[in-house]
């Protein structure tokens, strides 16, 4: 009989990563298949904007883009602003301020760059930016003549389809539609596909195009509780946890199920390996003291590797590089600006 989770964790919890930001210890790996490197450390890459980071991802050439959101507090275009690092020449600076609050990013196979704006303030809205020539046009703003909650987070298929959360975290704006997973297609149609998850947030397609994953974050404190639902979180979620969908050739979604479940942090961004397997940011939102790790989950749910956060962050997002940094695993963090990333023996997969 399988173990639990809970069980499977506490075997494979890894020792360290307590110490500072930029001088962690070195990680220890739960044997085959390992995910880092034998000696791993954080390394802080930068803290040069005010706010929380989230939405970091890499575009063709190389380039990671991450979000600065002013989520939960006064919005300021401060607090709005899409930030571009280069690997290559470590330069760190603004791209697009202000951005809409945008929060969630995802670079297409076309390579432009597809912007989750949020509330609170924000555009509302998914946007699409062309990285070479800085065009930007609104692929979605509302369903059914219905303004969205606020956008969270956002990937694509292989086939250019869209999939987005959509769920009112922060703001004060009129709500007019549920916490709900939404797919946009190609020609710009844009179809409900649940409103299952209670409050959902980070979203995955699979490297071979057949699961969706979305992260849970079922805080009930600070957040905005949505008056048209849902009501309950149909998995059972409490905190946090991944729902996995079958995915078919159509972009519908079935046979909803929990693919992982975390009752001690909330779940929050995602990113894949070209193995298919998932690395999870989790957090405590607004504990003290700050907590955070990156779950590691392989496709039959098994619990890869668990490591924990360097002390006083909490871990928002993730994405890998590409090109020469393509084992980087970069990391933002809730409430303060950080960007950080530690090195993996893996690659990120990209639909190209």
């Amino acid at each position: 009989m399988l173990e639990s989770v809970d069980q499977y964790l506490n075997k494979v919890v890894l020792a360290g990563l307590a110490c500072a930001v930029v001088a962690a210890c070195a990680t220890t790996m739960t044997g085959p298949p390992r995910i880092f490197e034998e000696e791993s450390k954080w390394e802080e890459v930068s803290r040069a904007g005010l706010a929380g980071t989230e939405g970091v991802v890499a575009a063709k050439d190389g380039e990671i883009y991450l979000t600065e959101f002013a989520g939960g507090t006064n919005h300021t275009t401060a607090g709005s602003t899409i930030w571009r690092y280069s690997p290559a020449s470590g330069r760190v600076e603004k791209y697009m301020q202000p951005s809409g609050n945008a929060i969630g990013l995802h670079v297409d196979r076309n390579g432009d760059l597809i912007i989750a704006q949020g509330a609170e303030g924000g555009g509302r809205a998914i946007v699409r930016r062309n990285l070479t020539t800085g065009a930007t046009t609104v692929v979605a703003d509302s369903y059914q003549g219905k303004r969205l909650n606020g956008p969270n987070d956002v990937t694509s298929d292989a086939r250019g389809r869209i999939y987005f959360t959509d769920a009112r975290y922060f703001g004060d704006e009129p709500i007019e539609l549920p916490n709900a997973l939404y797919r946009i297609d190609p020609e710009g149609r844009i179809a409900q596909i649940s409103t299952d998850i209670y409050r959902p947030n980070g979203i995955e397609v699979s490297p071979d195009g057949k699961r969706l994953y979305v992260c849970a974050t079922n805080l009930k404190v600070r957040l905005v509780r949505n008056p048209l639902g849902p009501h309950e979180d149909r998995f059972g979620l409490k905190l946090g946890g991944v729902v996995a969908y079958d995915l078919d050739n159509d972009g519908n979604i079935s046979n909803g199920r929990v693919f992982y479940r975390n009752d001690e942090l909330a779940t929050d961004g995602m990113t894949m390996d070209t193995d298919g397997n998932l690395y999870v940011a989790a957090h405590n939102g607004n504990g003290q003291p700050p907590k955070g790790a990156i779950v590691v989950i392989n496709p039959a749910g098994e619990v890869l590797a668990r490591v924990t956060a360097p002390e006083g962050l909490r871990p928002t997002n993730l994405g890998f590089g590409r090109g020469a940094d393509a084992s980087s695993l970069y990391v933002t963090n809730l409430f303060q600006w950080r960007l950080l990333r530690i090195k993996t023996v893996r690659h990120g997969h990209y639909f190209d």
